[in-house]
């Protein structure tokens, strides 16, 4: 009897409830500002033709703790004109305070947001959604998260749908009047009108009207204009990112359409349209919601990971892989969790989460193409579950986990990507006792060149000259004009002396930059010498003559090889950190170590500082840099 009397109680109780539990909760938090709130739910419960906005309402209202504004108390084309000089201002304090624009305030929505604010955009949002041709085939989930949602991000509030709609009138009355029209379609429509922008760091959330009175900033700034205009014309779009690039410290942001398929179809704001965007290999690829994605342990995640207005996109992406790697290392029984690191340089980045299932971990939807280190937290120290890992085109995982040692040779620190070392290729070097050359001998003409490190010639003469110079090869002979690309030369006599003189040669640079004649004699591989076109080159007037026996000479380059007389160090992955193998100093342009099989390695250029973001492995005997390329 007893337990039916608190049945019938919690039933009457619930029963006379007029919110759900989650709607109850917001507006006790909304204190003084429930009234707005609950004005929104009113106008939406009288009427059931209204069901449907009364779902969107509590859709906006559920999902609106933890959303707020900062902004400066000063009229937003002030705020606008500060942004447009943020970047520029070595000052920004003064900036701020020659505008008056005071301190940054915050408001919550719950405690802010007016009924009327929120009535209107759930109006304009259904307006738009209903009236244009592609409405029919927008479903109520995708309407509520990529065209209802009222902000994007801490930006202040403002009417933006309408001024959007003013902007771009002339377009939606076209989309009104073609039936056949698509989301897509229109979205690159649009895109072509935006305002092309300057990419800028360091600029705030903007509205609508700071984006388009400023158009400066990142990418982030870019993809909330492009969603600003496009959800205001009733355009299904999303905000689409990854953290951070598995071979950098930053991540990209981009925007994608719904199509009538149910496919979100990428693009950049002004820069490419809908289905023209190729998108690198990435660890994992985000899309920005307005609701709340529910994981309760998330606060035990790395920082980077702890997101809750998130959701995984990458499958859609179509270039990842579930996969299931074992635990190579005793974990803790109260964990739960392990994570996916990328790396770059000798850091590791984290990318992704994944559950733990007894000795192996479970991580849906790995991109592929990428390196990962599986991490767990034990009492809350990061520690390595296993030893790394390549994931494949295929989705196959390849373990480095360090074996047998064995000698290598090294002869770059970072991968060649250098074109213009192929300059240098059909160059000849010249001898002569007139300063005009009008009597100029070729001592040796170059053929081939075989890497980024000096080549030596050996010259088979005796005669006396006072003058010699390195000319270029012009555009006839090479693949482009060769700017008489080279980063060194130097001449030796017959004593093996290295001989000195003043720098003649082509006095003007590419864009009268600093790479002048003189960068091929001052002792600095890094530098070299890029003249402003063809018929170039540099060379030595001796005082005297000298007979020239050897020259070695050294293409331009990144720094990116070995160099004689410069000191590296070695390092390997051992399972727990990078150890090193010890520094040297090359004699020649390769180095010998002993070091283990299958490891992953980084070989750091200490007398320039040169390291490469990406580790590399030992494979035929070269070096290989596992890249995303």
């Amino acid at each position: 009897m007893r337990n039916t009397v608190l049945f019938l109680a919690c039933f009457l109780f619930y029963s006379c409830s007029r919110y759900s539990p989650d709607i109850e909760a917001v507006l006790k938090q909304a204190g003084s500002n429930r009234g707005e709130l609950e004005k929104v739910l009113k106008q939406y419960s009288s009427n059931p033709a209204d069901s449907l906005k009364l779902r969107a309402a509590e859709f906006l209202i559920v999902n609106m703790p933890g959303k707020y504004s900062e902004y400066y108390n000063a009229p937003w084309n002030d705020a606008a004109t500060v942004f447009l000089r943020w970047t520029s201002s070595s000052d920004k304090q003064l900036v701020l305070n020659t505008y008056k624009l005071g301190k940054l305030a915050k408001e919550d929505d719950v405690t802010h947001i007016t009924a009327n604010y929120l009535i209107n955009n759930i109006e304009l949002a259904f307006k738009v959604w209903r009236e244009q041709p592609w409405g029919k085939n927008v479903p109520f989930d995708v309407f509520c998260e990529e065209i209802l949602p009222y902000r994007l991000n801490t930006e202040p509030l403002e009417n933006w749908r309408e001024k959007a709609l003013a902007s771009f009138n002339d377009l939606n009355r076209s989309f009104k009047d073609d039936s056949t029209i698509t989301a897509v379609k229109a979205c690159a429509k649009v895109n072509a009108l935006l305002p092309q922008f300057r990419m800028d760091k360091d600029f705030p959330p903007m509205c609508f009207s700071q984006l388009m009175a400023t158009v400066r900033g990142d990418c982030d700034r870019m993809t909330e204009l492009a969603a600003f205009a496009m959800r205001a014309l009733g355009i299904p779009v999303s905000i689409d990112f990854t953290p951070v690039w598995p071979d950098r410290t930053y991540g990209h942001s981009w925007n994608s359409v719904y199509d009538t398929t149910g496919i979100q179809i990428p693009f950049v704001e002004q820069e490419t349209q809908p289905g023209k965007m190729e998108i690198p290999p990435a660890s994992k690829i985000f899309r920005r919601t307005f609701s709340k994605q529910h994981n309760s342990d998330m606060e035990y995640f790395p920082k980077a990971l702890q997101d809750f207005y998130r959701k995984d996109a990458t499958a859609e992406y179509g270039r990842s892989f579930d996969i299931s790697i074992p635990v190579m290392k005793n974990l803790s029984p109260e964990a739960k969790y392990a994570f996916l690191y990328t790396p770059f340089e000798m850091e590791w980045n984290p990318a992704a989460w994944g559950v733990i299932e007894q000795d192996t971990v479970r991580f849906l939807a790995a991109g592929r193409r990428v390196l990962y280190l599986p991490v767990f937290y034990q009492n809350q120290i990061k520690t390595t579950a296993g030893y790394p890992f390549w994931l494949d085109e295929n989705g196959n995982c390849r373990f480095f986990q360090p074996c047998s040692i064995q000698p290598v040779t090294l002869d770059k620190v970072t991968p060649l990507d250098e074109p213009w070392i192929q300059r240098m290729v059909n160059g000849v070097f010249e001898a002569a006792n007139k300063a005009d050359f009008s009597d100029a001998k070729v001592l040796y003409k170059i053929k081939k060149i075989d890497g980024p490190w000096f080549h030596t010639a050996n010259i088979k003469n005796s005669s006396k000259y006072r003058y010699i110079r390195y000319v270029s090869p012009t555009s006839a002979v090479s693949p482009e004009s060769a700017n008489c690309n080279v980063a060194e030369i130097e001449f030796y006599n017959k004593k093996g002396e290295k001989l000195q003189g003043t720098v003649i040669g082509t006095t003007k640079s590419w864009d009268d930059g600093p790479m002048t004649r003189d960068k091929a004699f001052d002792g600095d591989p890094a530098t070299f010498f890029d003249a402003a076109g063809d018929q170039s080159w540099t060379g030595l007037d001796f005082g005297a003559s000298e007979t020239v026996t050897k020259i070695r000479y050294l293409p331009r380059n990144d720094g990116n090889s070995v160099n004689e007389g410069q000191i590296y160090e070695l390092f390997y992955w051992n399972g727990n950190e990078w150890q090193s193998l010890g520094k040297k100093t090359a004699d020649s342009h390769t180095l010998q170590y002993e070091a283990p099989a299958n490891a992953l390695f980084f070989l750091i250029n200490i007398s320039e500082n040169i390291i490469y973001r990406r580790p590399f492995i030992m494979e035929n005997g070269k070096q290989k840099w596992l890249t995303t390329d």
